[in-house]
């Protein structure tokens, strides 16, 4: 897990979007971080969160608020007037293509920064 500033700056970009003022969530929002931080790492076979990779436990982060905030955690979908809202069996599955492009990537195998031609 990334160090205590680091987890702050993930809370702080959480809470502006979820539109959190105050707080009363942080540890319940910090623990979300943890958690997602620790299955990227996990995912990448990383000791350490890469900057990089900060924008997916964001994410991941903001849905399993929704998800515990509307009382659905563990389903898979939930509606209450009107509103709905459809959860992954895995939190990891909406980033996997760009976790296996960072892979990719780190360990050269990925396009980036290669020059093509035809």
């Amino acid at each position: 897990m990334e160090n205590n500033s680091e987890v702050q700056s993930i809370l702080n970009t959480v809470k502006t979007d979820k539109g959190i003022a105050d707080a009363s969530l942080d540890d319940v929002l910090t623990n979300y971080i943890k958690q997602a931080s620790d299955m990227v790492c996990l995912y990448v076979g990383e000791d350490k969160l890469p900057s990089v990779l900060e924008v997916i436990v964001i994410r991941m982060a903001e849905a399993h608020y929704v998800q515990s905030s509307t009382d659905a955690d563990g389903t898979k979908s939930y509606s209450e007037e009107g509103a709905s809202w459809s959860f992954q069996d895995n939190e990891l599955d909406p980033y996997t293509a760009l976790l296996n492009q960072y892979l990719a990537n780190r360990d050269g195998k990925g396009s980036r920064g290669r020059v093509v031609s035809w």
